[in-house]
């Protein structure tokens, strides 16, 4: 590790524990923000990492020349979220192998050593905005559990000589927070595989010390929101799972206070049956797009979403993947607008 990132990784820290000393918290009714947030009813998420071109769902990826698409073409990606009607995206900026889309301080496995050396999570943000689409971004956190990238990747491993697992979490999330203006959501991942000393009241703290309104999402797993894994959270979810028949319940006691938690529920669009993650409600359900795989029906996604929406829920969030050159298949632009024509139909009609 060289001497300006080690220097930055302890002015990172001394910062931590000077400045974010309050505890933040999610609000306890129903806020303007939080009914705008309910009011977007169709989001995406932007699968597009390192595990495009493995072909894994769970990268443990090396090698950052590995991340090499022919272009990024974030612009059409948003003008067809713009004819479906998708009001916020999301974009896998760290995922399993801890790959980051941007130059981050804290690592040199990222974009600025890939076959791609382009700020991605920049564009990303700079499309969203030019469309008038919500820039989210998704982290996915290790260290912990039994996700350890370390053992596998020697780059990581030499770099946790002069840091933890737990500075540079909390520095990416930093980088992330601070660089590219207002973010409007921050969708976490995997607390489960987290190192067992940074809990998420820490990381819901620097967040929103740094972006006050934005809206922040610890994953809660495949369950059907009624039960509340981590916490603080803004919004609740069940990841791939509908809220129960009797309906999603927003109004939560958490350690015997209130809080105002609305549903999110997440839903892959691609099937391959070889490569499913087991999680899904239909089979051969996965997040990246492979060679292999296609979109569902509509129809029977539609069918899920329905449910979702009559239940409680406020807003789906579809798993979309451009392929490797960074763009999306026809097939799959096409079901995109189509899905997202009947999500707004069934509203209209309501």
């Amino acid at each position: 590790m060289n001497i300006q990132r080690i220097v930055y990784i302890f002015l990172f820290s001394l910062f931590c524990k000077g400045v974010i000393a309050q505890d933040f918290s999610p609000v306890s009714t129903k806020t303007k923000a939080i009914e705008h947030w309910e009011k977007l009813r169709f989001g995406a998420f932007v699968h597009f990492n390192d595990n495009t071109f493995m072909e894994k769902e769970f990268s443990q990826n090396t090698d950052p020349k590995v991340f090499n698409p022919s272009s990024v073409n974030f612009e059409g990606m948003m003008k067809i979220f713009r004819k479906a009607g998708v009001t916020y995206a999301v974009l896998t900026t760290r995922h399993t192998s801890g790959f980051c889309l941007w130059d981050s301080k804290l690592t040199t496995f990222d974009v600025a050593n890939s076959a791609y050396p382009h700020d991605v999570v920049k564009m990303f943000v700079a499309a969203c905005r030019k469309y008038h689409i919500k820039p989210c971004l998704y982290y996915c956190l290790w260290g912990g559990g039994n996700w350890f990238p370390w053992e596998w990747n020697q780059t990581i491993k030499k770099e946790l000589e002069g840091s933890t697992v737990k500075n540079i979490t909390k520095g990416q999330l930093a980088e992330l927070a601070s660089n590219y203006g207002d973010i409007y959501e921050f969708w976490i991942d995997m607390q489960c595989w987290n190192t067992p000393d940074l809990k998420p009241q820490e990381m819901y703290d620097l967040i929103k010390f740094k972006q006050p309104n934005t809206i922040i999402h610890f994953n809660q797993h495949v369950q059907d929101g009624t039960k509340i894994n981590y916490f603080p959270t803004d919004i609740m979810n069940g990841e791939e799972r509908v809220p129960p028949v009797a309906g999603h319940q927003a109004l939560r006691k958490v350690n015997g206070k209130q809080y105002y938690l609305p549903f999110e529920y997440e839903i892959t669009s691609q099937r391959a049956d070889n490569r499913s993650l087991g999680n899904g409600l239909m089979k051969g359900s996965c997040w990246f797009t492979h060679f292999d795989s296609h979109f569902f029906p509509v129809d029977s996604l539609y069918k899920y979403i329905k449910q979702s929406y009559d239940r409680g829920g406020s807003n789906i969030l579809l798993s979309t993947a451009p392929d490797q050159s960074g763009s999306y298949r026809q097939a799959d632009a096409d079901s995109i607008v189509k899905l997202g024509k009947l999500i707004w139909k069934m509203k209209r009609e309501k």
